[in-house]
């Protein structure tokens, strides 16, 4: 992969993927649909006060290096630009986590968010364990506390309780009262979920499987989720209107993290594939390990999660999974571990 130089000519560079180029050796290729993205564009590069004046104000943006054409899907055009009609729309809709992730403040167990800046800090990822033998050494701390909601039981993923990963929609801004409801033309009421179907597989909350709408040749599975369809609590409306977070005197807390007007929230949970499960072939290949000592964890020093401490070794694997809204172009990437202690004891 390399930059090609666009010193502001009009430049083309296409490649066909694997699907792509079956289809032309079969005879039936054509393209039906296509899409554009941003993701190379530094857009701090306009520059208002060129002295040359409003003809060179973007110069610098149109003489950005761009990316090759690539065939891998999971890494092209993350940033996929979308079309809305009216013109005064400041705010774009945006995807946030709303339930932080594994050393990341949580919302708080009384429906309030935590202290102002806590919920920013952290990595945010999430850990799925993939077998009762893993989830045997720190099963105690299981919604003990707000960073336990980042520990996904992965083998009892079918059960109803288990934790799960919720995702807003919505405008992050504090110049829009959240009790305003979203413009409709805003409103996401479709979800892609993109992730490794080598690696686990998607459920709803109540723990069941999720039918996988189509898998490419890189083995990524994409599930095309609905609102209107009877997800079983996939998707979902927003808890409330309410703006205060924990540090208010107010008396009203609000149980998200969007700060401005709220749309639909994804809710999903995630069940490693059999292969996790039952071997450690793709730990080998993919991931990597750590040994834990009473001072250390699998995720720093700090040894914040003792549950993951204490003379074991580990195999893991990072990966992610990304959940693009299809209708207004909004995406975020969850980070995702796999984790599988070596061992029994």
């Amino acid at each position: 992969m390399a930059f090609l130089d666009n010193s502001g000519d009009i430049l083309l560079d296409a490649v066909l993927t694997d699907t792509g180029r079956f289809r032309m050796a079969r005879g039936d290729f054509k393209i039906t649909k296509f899409a554009l993205g941003d993701d190379e564009i530094d857009y701090s590069l306009f520059n208002r006060s060129h002295p040359s004046g409003s003809a060179y104000y973007d110069l610098e943006v149109l003489k950005t290096p761009i990316l090759e054409a690539f065939t891998n899907n999971t890494s092209a055009m993350k940033s996929k630009l979308m079309t809305i009609t009216r013109t005064n729309a400041l705010h774009l809709p945006v995807l946030k986590i709303h339930n932080g992730g594994y050393r990341k403040e949580n919302v708080g167990t009384s429906g309030q968010t935590t202290a102002a800046g806590a919920n920013e800090q952290g990595g945010g990822y999430y850990i799925v364990t993939v077998d009762p033998n893993t989830e045997d050494v720190q099963k105690s701390l299981i919604n003990a506390n707000v960073r336990s909601k980042g520990i996904l039981l992965g083998a009892q993923a079918q059960g109803p309780t288990t934790n799960s990963i919720m995702i807003e929609s919505g405008l992050d801004t504090t110049q829009i009262s959240p009790a305003i409801n979203l413009p409709i033309d805003l409103q996401e009421n479709q979800f892609i979920v993109e992730m490794d179907d080598r690696l686990g597989h998607l459920l709803d909350p109540a723990g069941s499987q999720v039918p996988v709408s189509f898998i490419d040749d890189d083995q990524i599975a994409s599930y095309y989720l609905s609102a209107n369809a009877a997800n079983n609590g996939l998707i979902g409306d927003p808890f409330d209107g309410i703006r205060g977070t924990g540090t208010d005197t107010s008396g009203a807390h609000t149980r998200h993290r969007m700060r401005g007007p709220r749309g639909k929230m994804l809710n999903f949970k995630i069940q490693p594939s059999t292969n996790l499960q039952t071997s450690t072939y793709l730990f080998e290949k993919l991931g990597s390990s750590k040994t834990t000592t009473g001072a250390t964890s699998v995720e720093d020093t700090s040894g914040a999660c003792p549950g993951f401490r204490g003379s074991k070794t580990y195999l893991y694997i990072d990966t992610y999974i990304r959940i693009t809204a299809a209708t207004t172009g909004a995406s975020i990437d969850v980070p995702i571990r796999y984790l599988k202690k070596s061992g029994t004891s």
